[in-house]
């Protein structure tokens, strides 16, 4: 049986079917020569981001990695996790990104309030989007998490799909053990940024089906709120993706 080469996780968007050989895009390749240091013939596991899982077999790996997909198939999600949330102090956006990604959350949503405005999101958006590929490999997901620009709290709102479980993450809220968020379907937690939500904000997430939470006993900052709303959701699920 071929060697693994380790590190060897890739997000390959265009992932081709079984049987099939693809060039691995220069980003990818430079992965796998430079930090996984891979020779010809060891195998990698990649994923296109959207359920696909394959297994690789390295065919060269001078002047460009060349691969021929051995096997594939296809995860669905057992749930999905929406993450809105407002702006948190500082820099910490990066970090928060890419805990997210890891921990399973689906789409990532900023959002604009009141009290709190994400700083220019060009290169940042990017950034962000990287680092969601980033943690794809890490964990080794079928699936690659969202990252959307962001977007006024009352649109970000209104665009759920009206199926979600809304939970909102909030200190007057019951404890986090006893609100079910282990629900299957799908689930969206709001997160307010550094000063918190305006009470009218507050008000209209209440309105729209949010059901508030609280995640500890003593404040959080929004970051924090953020990773253990969504760690709480990720641990609570029973099932894993499943094959399709």
């Amino acid at each position: 049986m071929a060697a693994e080469a380790t590190p060897s996780f890739l997000y390959l968007p265009g992932l081709p079917a079984a049987g099939e050989e693809l060039v691995l895009p220069e980003e990818e390749a430079r992965y796998v020569t430079r930090v996984c240091r891979a020779r010809a013939g060891e195998c990698a596991q990649a994923s296109d981001g959207r359920g696909a899982l394959a297994r690789l077999r390295l065919l060269e790996v001078r002047g460009g990695v060349r691969a021929r997909v051995e096997s594939r198939e296809a995860r669905a999600r057992a749930r999905v996790c929406h993450v809105l949330c407002g702006a948190p102090e500082g820099g910490r956006g990066d970090w928060l990104v890419e805990k997210l990604a890891e921990l399973g959350v689906a789409r990532f949503r900023p959002v604009e309030c009141a009290r709190g405005r994400w700083p220019a999101h060009g290169e940042r958006l990017a950034r962000w989007r990287r680092l969601a590929v980033a943690a794809l490999r890490q964990s080794r997901s079928p699936h690659l998490m969202e990252v959307l620009e962001p977007t006024p709290l009352a649109e970000a709102l209104a665009g759920l799909p009206p199926e979600a479980n809304r939970w909102l993450a909030d200190a007057e809220g019951p404890p986090a053990d006893r609100a079910g968020l282990g629900e299957t379907g799908m689930a969206a937690g709001l997160i307010g940024p550094s000063g918190g939500l305006a009470p009218d904000e507050r008000q209209g997430a209440l309105a729209g089906g949010f059901r508030p939470v609280r995640l500890a006993e003593a404040r959080l900052r929004t970051e924090t709120a953020a990773l253990a709303w969504a760690a709480l959701w990720a641990g609570s699920g029973s099932r894993p993706d499943r094959a399709v």
